[in-house]
C-alpha cells in the first residue's frame, strides 16, 4: 500500500558523513555561486534561510533540437569538505517524483504505480565537485540511483523529503541541473526550486530520529499494487506518537521477498544508550515463527552492519505475552559500538496463505531500563506506613529517573538522579509504580520498570487461635498453649497487653517457668489454683514485611488452674501399630483407652478423654478402673500427639506426658537395583509390606500403577493409601536400572570345522561372560557344552554384576564336514597319584605334535613326532596335559586340546603294624557325610597335626588329634579362630615322636 502524496514536494539532500568520532557541530551553509544557467533568485540558495529559494528552470523547446535548454545552480562552501562529510540540500521538485524515490530500490515500480514517469519527464542531477571535479554523481532518470547508502531519499516526521548521498572524496561546492526528458512534450517547462544547502548537525533532538526510508527486494509490481506489499505511512514510525503508525507488508506472497525500513539519528549513539522499536504483529503470523523472519539491524552510516539479530532472540516472556495478546511490545537493545540508523527489516514466510505485516509505532534512543536495587524490606511495608525504593543505572552521565503512578502516561511523581531514593507517601494498599530512565532536559525515556510495593496488613487479635486452655489444668500439670494464625510468621508471648514484658524462652518468674520452642508454642510449669486464672497475651509478627499486633490489639489467652488430690494413670501409653493404623482407615471407629483413678475416688464419677480437641466420656468403676472409647481417627489426627485426662471436668495430672506414637514404615530397602533384562515395574519393588502403593511424590502427588516400568535414577514414594501423610509419613525408594551392553563380535555368521566337535562354548565373543539362549528374548539357556549345530542361530547376553544385558547378540553358526576324525586324548585324567607315572595317548600319524606339562614331567615320549607321552606328576595342584599337532587334512589344520589332572595324594601307608593312612578329602557341610578330616589310626599315638592353607599362613594346630576338625580354624591370624575356612586346597603335617615319622601332604575341603 502506497502513501498518498502531493504533486509538488520538498526534498532536502544529504550527503551521509562517516567518522571516527562524534560530536555536535553547527551548521555550515555555502555562501557562494560559483555557476549558474536559467536560474532565478539564486541568491536565495545561499546563507542560512531556508525559507526562500532560487528557481532553475528547465524546457523541452518549441521543436526538436530548437529551444530546449536545462538549467543548474553550483553552490560553493567556505572552504574544502573532508571525504564522507554530510551536507544537507533542501530542493523542491514540480513532478511527484520524490514519494517513488523514496522507497529506494523500489522506486521505478513505485512510479508506475502513481503514474509518474522517472525516465523521460522531470529529472535532476546532484553533483559533489572539488572545484571542476565531479566526484559523485546521481540522477533520477537512472533505475536505483537513490537505492544505496551513497544516495537516498528519506523522509521526516513532517512528510517533507530528503535526499541523503555519500561523496568518498573531498569537495567545496555541490550543484543540482534540472532538466525534461524525451517524452514531456514540446514547449513545456519545469522548475526545481533550491532553498539551500548546508554540513554539519547544528542541534541534534535528543533521541528522537531525523529521518526514514525503505526499500525491499522480490516484491512485484502486482503485489505492490494489489497485493498489499509496501510501506504506508513511513513517516509515522518517527512522529514521536505512540498511537501512530507506519506498517511494513509483503502481502499474501508465495516467493522469497523482503521490505524493511531504516530509521536515521542525527549522530551516532552514545554507546551506553540503548535503542527501542516499539512493534505490532498480528498474532496469528506469531504462531507461524514470523518472528525468526524479523531483523533488527544496526549501521553507523554506510559501513557494515554492526548489529543484526532476530525478532525471536529480542523477546523474552513478557514482550512475547504482549505481541500474543495483540497489543504493542517495546523491544529495546544495545548495539555496543555506535550507530546511527536502525533497520527493520521482514522476509517472507513462503506458502502460508497469510497477509504478512508488522506495524512499527515508534523507534527512538535513550538510556538503559532502570533495574531496582531496593532489598525485600523496601518493597514489602506495614499498612499505614512509607518506603523509599532505588532504581539504578550504568551511564549517569546527563541522565535522570523519572518516577511514574502508571505504566503508560500517568503521573509524574518525582524526578531523581540514578540511586537516589525515590519515596513514597503513606501507604494502606499494595501499591505499584514505574520509573523511566532519561536523558536530561529530553522527552525519550527507556521503558518503564515496574515496581510493586506489597503493603501488608498489621495483624489484629482476631486473627491469632489458641489451642490448650480449652479446659481447666491441674496445678500437677504442664499448660501447653499451641498459637496458629491465618498470617505467615512468627509468634511472641507477653504477659500484659501492652507488649511491656515479653515471655521468652527459659524465663522464670514467681516459680512459674516458661518455654516456647521454635513453632511458638508456649509451655508453663509451676502455676497453682492461688493465682488462677492466668492470663497471657500472644502477637504475631509476618515474615514478609514484620509487622505485629499493636499494643492493645494482641490475643489474649486465660488459663483456669485447679489444685486437685486425684491423680489419673493410662495402663500404658498409647501405642498404634502399623497393623491398628490400618484398621483404623479400614473402618475400625474407636479404641478403647483404659487406666485407673488413685486419691479420692468415687465409683461411677464422669471421667473425660481430650484428644484433637474432642472429649470422649466414661465413667470411674468400683475397682478404680476406667475404659473410654476413643475415635480412632481423632486419636491419630492430634496436633500434638498427646492425651489428656479429665475427672469432673477438671483436667487431672499424670505422671508422664501420654504420647499418641504414631507408627512408621520401616523399609530396608531404599536403594534398590534391577537389571534392565529383567524388564521390572512397580510391582517389582520390594518393601515386605502388605498394603503398599507407590506415589510420585512425597506427600501430595498421584499413585503410579503398579505396572509401569521402573525408571533408571527414579525415586518413588512407598506409602499406603487413603491414610494422610501427615499421619503416616511416604518412604523413598530409588531404583537404579543396570542395563549391560550388547556383547560384540567379530563375525555374526561363524564357521566351525566338524572335526574339531565345536561346542556353543566356542562362539566367539569380544566378552568372556556371557549366557547362550535359543531366542532373542525369554527362551532357554544353552549349556555352554552343547554341540553347535550347522545353520543355527544362538543368541549371547553379555553379564556383568549379576545382569544381562536386555538386548541379545544374535550368532549364527555353519559346520565345514572335512571328513577328520576330532582331536582326541586318552589317559588317566581323575585318580592320579602323585609321583606315579601315567601315559597319555593322542591321535597317531600327524606332524608337529607338542606336548606341554603343568604339575608333572614327561619321562618318555613327548617329542614332535610322538603320538605319546608318559608323565610322572609331582605336584597336587593345578595340573594339567595339553597336546596340539597339524592336520593338513582337515579345514583347521592346527588342533590343540588340553586336560586337566586331578592328582592326588593316594595315601601314606606306613605298613600294617601302623595302620595310619590319610583321607585328604572332607567336605564340612553337617550332612552327616564326610564332615571331618581323618587320619586312620591316630587315636593310637600321641600327635601334633598342623594346616596351612596356600599362602602358608597356620590355621589350625591340635595336639594329639582324633579326627574332630570340621574346617574352623582355630589360630588366630589370616582368620579369627571360629571362623568357617572357605573351600579349597590346604597343606598338612602330621608329627608322630613315637614313630619318628613326620607325614606331610595336601587336603581338600569342599564344603
Amino acid at each position: 500500500m502506497i502513501r498518498k502524496t502531493t504533486l509538488r514536494q520538498n526534498l532536502l539532500l544529504l550527503f551521509s558523513f562517516v567518522c571516527f568520532f562524534s560530536f555536535a557541530q553547527d551548521r555550515v551553509y555555502t555562501s557562494a555561486i560559483t555557476s549558474e544557467n536559467e536560474v532565478d533568485l539564486s541568491n536565495n540558495a545561499i546563507g542560512t534561510d531556508l525559507t526562500t529559494n532560487a528557481t532553475i528552470r528547465a524546457n523541452s523547446g518549441i521543436a526538436v533540437g530548437i529551444g530546449a535548454y536545462d538549467g543548474h545552480l553550483e553552490l560553493a562552501y567556505p572552504s574544502t569538505l573532508p571525504a564522507n562529510t554530510t551536507s544537507y540540500l533542501k530542493i523542491e521538485t514540480e513532478d511527484n517524483l520524490l514519494s517513488s524515490l523514496l522507497g529506494g530500490s523500489l522506486g521505478n515500480l513505485l512510479s508506475d504505480i502513481v503514474g509518474v514517469l522517472l525516465i523521460g519527464n522531470q529529472e535532476f542531477t546532484v553533483e559533489a565537485r572539488n572545484v571542476n571535479t565531479t566526484v559523485l554523481q546521481s540522477n533520477s532518470g537512472i533505475v536505483d540511483a537513490f537505492a544505496s547508502d551513497e544516495a537516498r531519499v528519506v523522509i521526516d516526521e513532517a512528510g517533507t523529503y530528503f535526499l541523503a548521498v555519500t561523496p568518498t572524496s573531498a569537495y567545496d561546492r555541490v550543484r543540482l541541473t534540472n532538466s525534461v526528458g524525451s517524452l514531456i512534450g514540446l514547449s513545456q517547462t519545469r522548475d526545481l526550486d533550491v532553498y539551500g544547502s548546508f554540513y554539519g548537525d547544528g542541534d541534534t533532538p535528543c533521541g528522537a530520529p531525523s529521518f526514514t526510508s525503505y526499500s525491499g527486494s522480490g516484491i512485484s509490481l502486482d503485489l505492490l499494487d494489489l497485493g498489499g506489499a509496501g510501506v504506508t505511512d513511513p513517516h509515522l514510525a518517527i512522529d514521536g506518537d505512540s498511537n501512530t503508525f507506519s506498517e511494513l507488508g509483503l502481502g499474501v506472497i508465495g516467493v522469497a521477498a523482503n521490505i524493511e525500513q531504516t530509521i536515521y539519528f542525527n549522530s551516532p549513539e552514545d554507546t551506553d544508550d540503548y535503542y527501542y522499536v516499539e512493534i505490532a504483529i498480528d498474532p496469528s503470523l506469531l504462531q507461524l515463527d514470523i518472528a525468526d523472519s524479523i531483523e533488527v539491524i544496526g549501521q553507523n552510516g554506510a559501513a557494515t552492519p554492526v548489529y543484526t539479530e532476530s525478532l525471536s532472540n529480542l523477546l523474552d516472556l513478557d514482550l512475547l505475552g504482549l505481541l500474543q495478546s495483540g497489543q504493542t511490545a517495546v523491544i529495546g537493545f544495545d548495539p555496543a559500538s555506535p550507530i546511527d540508523r536502525v533497520t527493520v527489516r521482514l522476509s517472507s514466510l513462503v506458502g502460508v496463505g497469510i497477509d504478512q505485516n508488522i506495524k512499527i509505532y515508534d523507534v527512538y534512543r535513550a538510556p538503559e531500563t532502570p533495574v531496582i536495587t531496593a532489598t525485600a524490606d523496601d518493597l514489602n511495608i506495614c499498612a499505614g506506613s512509607a518506603t523509599s525504593i532505588t532504581a539504578e543505572i550504568q551511564n549517569t552521565t546527563n541522565t535522570e529517573l523519572r518516577w511514574y503512578d502508571a505504566e503508560h502516561n500517568g503521573n509524574l511523581l518525582a524526578t531523581l538522579n540514578s540511586g537516589d531514593a525515590f519515596t513514597t507517601p503513606v501507604l494502606n494498599s499494595d501499591t505499584t509504580y514505574y520509573v523511566a530512565a532519561a536523558e536530561i532536559g529530553c522527552a525519550e525515556e527507556s521503558p518503564r520498570t515496574e515496581v510493586e510495593v506489597n503493603v501488608v496488613a498489621i495483624p489484629t487479635a482476631a486473627d491469632i487461635t489458641v489451642l490448650g486452655n480449652e479446659n481447666p489444668v491441674c496445678s500437677s500439670n504442664t499448660v501447653v498453649l499451641v498459637p496458629s494464625s491465618t498470617v505467615n510468621g512468627s509468634f511472641t508471648w507477653y504477659l500484659d497487653g501492652t507488649k511491656t514484658t515479653e515471655i521468652t524462652d527459659g524465663m522464670v518468674d514467681g516459680g512459674v517457668t516458661y518455654e516456647i520452642d521454635s513453632n511458638g508454642v508456649l509451655t508453663v510449669t509451676g502455676l497453682t489454683e492461688v493465682g488462677s486464672p492466668y492470663t497471657y497475651f500472644v502477637s504475631v509478627k509476618d515474615d514478609l514485611a514484620g509487622c505485629e499486633n499493636v499494643s492493645g490489639d494482641l490475643k489474649s489467652v486465660e488459663v483456669n488452674v485447679v489444685d486437685f488430690s486425684k491423680t489419673v494413670s493410662i495402663d500404658s501409653e498409647t501405642l498404634i501399630s502399623l497393623d491398628n493404623l490400618l484398621d483404623i482407615f479400614d473402618g475400625t471407629s474407636t479404641v478403647d483407652v483404659t487406666g485407673t483413678v488413685s486419691g479420692d475416688v468415687v465409683a461411677g464419677e464422669p471421667i473425660s478423654l481430650a484428644v484433637n480437641g474432642k472429649l470422649f466420656d466414661g465413667v470411674v468403676g468400683a475397682d478404680s478402673s476406667f475404659s473410654v472409647a476413643v475415635d480412632a481417627l481423632d486419636l491419630v489426627s492430634d496436633l500434638d500427639n498427646t492425651l489428656e485426662a479429665f475427672l469432673q471436668g477438671v483436667l487431672c495430672s499424670v505422671s508422664t506426658e501420654i504420647s499418641v506414637d504414631l507408627p512408621d514404615l520401616v523399609i530396608d530397602d531404599v536403594l534398590q537395583v534391577f537389571c534392565a533384562s529383567d524388564f521390572a515395574t512397580v510391582a517389582d519393588l520390594q518393601v515386605d509390606l502388605d498394603d503398599i502403593v507407590f506415589f510420585d511424590d512425597l506427600t501430595a502427588g498421584l499413585q503410579i500403577d503398579a505396572n509401569t516400568p521402573l525408571v533408571d535414577g527414579q525415586v518413588y514414594f512407598a506409602g499406603i493409601l487413603d491414610i494422610p501423610t501427615s499421619i503416616l509419613a511416604r518412604v523413598q525408594i530409588s531404583v537404579q536400572i543396570i542395563d549391560v551392553p550388547t556383547p560384540t563380535t567379530d563375525d555374526t555368521d561363524q564357521v566351525f570345522c566338524e572335526s574339531d566337535s565345536p561346542i556353543v562354548g566356542d562362539i566367539q565373543t569380544d566378552q568372556t561372560n556371557v549366557v547362550f539362549y535359543d531366542s532373542a528374548s525369554g527362551g532357554n539357556v544353552i549349556d555352554p557344552s552343547t554341540p553347535i549345530e550347522d545353520g543355527l542361530s544362538y543368541y549371547v547376553a553379555a553379564v556383568e554384576n549379576g545382569c544381562e544385558s536386555s538386548q541379545r547378540l544374535v550368532v549364527t553358526t555353519s559346520l565345514v564336514d572335512d571328513g577328520s576324525t576330532p582331536i582326541t586324548l586318552t589317559g588317566e585324567f581323575e585318580d592320579a597319584c602323585q609321583n606315579r607315572s601315567y601315559t597319555y595317548v593322542t591321535n597317531a600319524d600327524k606332524q608337529n605334535y607338542v606336548w606341554e606339562i603343568v604339575g608333572g614331567t614327561i619321562i618318555e615320549g613327548g617329542t614332535s613326532t610322538d603320538d605319546f607321552a608318559t608323565v610322572r606328576w609331582t605336584e597336587l595342584i593345578d595340573t594339567q596335559i595339553s597336546v596340539s599337532y597339524v592336520d593338513e587334512s582337515t579345514c583347521s589344520p592346527n588342533k590343540m586340546l588340553s586336560q586337566n589332572v586331578e592328582v592326588e595324594s593316594c595315601g601314606v601307608v606306613m605298613g600294617e603294624e601302623f595302620c595310619l593312612k590319610v583321607f585328604n578329602e572332607f567336605s564340612p557341610n553337617n550332612d552327616g557325610f564326610n564332615d571331618f578330616f581323618t587320619i586312620q589310626c591316630i587315636e593310637d599315638y600321641s600327635n601334633t597335626l598342623e594346616v596351612y592353607n596356600r599362602n602358608g599362613n597356620l590355621v589350625y594346630k591340635a595336639k594329639d588329634y582324633r579326627n574332630t576338625w570340621n574346617g574352623l580354624a582355630n589360630v588366630k591370624g589370616v582368620l579369627s579362630s571360629g571362623d568357617h575356612l572357605p573351600s579349597g586346597t590346604y597343606y598338612y603335617s602330621i608329627t608322630i615322636p613315637e614313630l619318628e615319622r613326620n607325614l606331610v601332604g595336601w587336603l581338600q575341603l569342599a564344603r
